[in-house]
């Protein structure tokens, strides 16, 4: 190994360990965000006014679909650039992304908010929420601005991610989680409402996204956006690029978090949603330890390929292909023997889960577990059109088994029986085998063209296909 080889190595080491040991703080902060707000607004709001509040941020973040995954694309974009040491490349896609992500987030958000103001709430979220409709009128105004100032921000998050700076992205979400927790703490007695909350948790988060941006520009003002920058010749590319990753990071989050939280409000009103909403938050901070390795080992992963260092990638994929399930296998045993007893306990008598469903969620945390690390794999290793496929093939099959389950009668846990049978027969099994067989062939060298975006432009001319690639 030449001496630029082990710099690159010992960087990318490096940039792991240190996302990592902030991102301690980050989800330590988020840790305890959650485990003070969800209980004390549930507490404090009652079971209903809480499922209003889980049925508008559900609803509102379905905004994050419409962003067309602009930043996951951003991230792979300016980790290229950075590796072929190309400032002109980086200007360029940071500038044409920030600006195209800003104008169609703005158009989205003004769409959602027409709708909210001009479509009666029983009619979008269905009879049981009449009562709560002024409420709700008010609320999803705010979490429409909130929701709007974070996906702008989440651009330059993405970037920073590519720089390999992801514990700046830390630093700063610790913040706005411990300025949430304490804003909840302080405020609520007072101000017990629906959109006190959306302010207190979501506003702060957007708050913290907003300082990390400003940051980002004090560091590395040449990216401040110009429109003399933006480059149309990179917007083709960027949106077919985004849509893909737009499928890949946000098809799965958008189906088995909104779609069904707003199609189990629809069936079983404010009550149900309030209950599938805090098992979203159990799984969003469980989840959030593993991605405290996967979301800076990925920009890692794009790094290493493009210097060829396969040795380190199939390193780092047995590691965290071991990592993650062993973390979900534990989850998953403790949530099913002590879940019964932790939740009411935590939550308040009001809240009920059987067994059954804590077993059936313990299932399909732990396949969700493993779809996401080998996912992170897959898309360092560029198989991005495979990835794409298998993903729309198991959203689709669970959607539709889903929606019959829940228009026939069906629980909490027949809903995450389904989720965990339609992973194990899709993601749960084709990723692995995507990956072993890529990290295969690039070993012993390539028998055929590999399923990326192309490679042109590293030592040839900027096009748009290379500034994407």
């Amino acid at each position: 190994m030449s001496a630029a080889d082990h710099d690159e190595t010992h960087h990318r080491n490096r940039s792991i360990r240190l996302a990592v040991v902030t991102s301690l703080f980050s989800k330590f902060g988020t840790v305890i965000l959650r485990l003070i707000s969800i209980p004390v607004a549930f507490r404090v709001l009652g079971k209903e006014e809480f499922g209003v509040y889980a049925a508008i941020t559900m609803a509102v973040g379905m905004i994050d679909t419409f962003h067309v995954g602009i930043g996951p694309a951003l991230t792979r974009a300016i980790a290229k650039a950075v590796a072929a040491k190309d400032r002109a490349r980086e200007e360029g896609v940071f500038a044409t992304s920030l600006l195209l992500s800003a104008g169609l987030t703005l158009f989205i958000g003004a769409i959602l908010a027409l709708l909210v103001v001009f479509v009666p709430i029983p009619t979008l979220f269905g009879a049981k929420f009449a009562p709560f409709a002024a409420t709700m009128q008010r609320a999803c105004g705010l979490a429409i601005v909130v929701i709007v100032v974070e996906l702008i921000c989440l651009v330059c998050e993405r970037a920073r991610d590519g720089y390999q700076e992801t514990r700046f992205n830390n630093t700063w979400g610790a913040g706005g989680n411990f300025l949430g927790a304490g804003m909840l703490l302080i405020g609520v007695r007072f101000l017990p409402t629906v959109e006190f909350l959306v302010l207190a948790i979501n506003g702060t988060l957007a708050l913290a996204k907003l300082s990390n941006t400003i940051h980002l520009f004090v560091q590395r003002p040449y990216l401040w956006p110009r429109f003399s920058r933006f480059r149309r010749d990179l917007v083709k590319p960027l949106l077919l690029d985004g849509g893909r990753f737009s499928i890949t990071y946000l098809l799965s989050a958008l189906i088995e978090y909104n779609i069904f939280a707003y199609l189990i409000g629809r069936v079983s009103g404010p009550e149900a949603i309030a209950v599938y909403n805090v098992m979203i938050t159990v799984h969003f901070s469980l989840t959030g330890v593993v991605q405290m390795v996967t979301i800076p080992l990925w920009p890692a992963l794009v790094n290493a390929h493009s210097k060829g260092d396969y040795a380190w990638i199939r390193h780092s994929a047995r590691r965290i292909r071991l990592m993650g399930p062993a973390f979900g296998l534990a989850v998953g045993l403790g949530l099913t023997t002590l879940g019964t007893w932790a939740f009411p306990l935590w939550m308040g008598e009001e809240f009920h889960i059987s067994r059954a469903a804590l077993a059936t969620f313990s299932a399909y945390f732990f396949l969700h577990i493993w779809r996401h690390v080998n996912q992170v794999v897959v898309l360092g290793l560029g198989l991005i059109d495979a990835c794409v496929k298998t993903l729309v093939a198991e959203a689709s099959i669970s959607l539709a088994l889903v929606a019959f389950v829940l228009w026939t009668g069906g629980n909490l846990a027949t809903v995450y029986g389904v989720l965990a049978l339609c992973l194990l027969g899709a993601t749960g099994w084709i990723f692995p085998l995507l990956s072993v067989r890529e990290q295969m062939r690039l070993e012993t060298g390539p028998a055929g063209a590999p399923d990326t975006v192309p490679e042109a432009g590293f030592e040839a001319p900027v096009t748009p296909e290379s500034v994407v690639a």
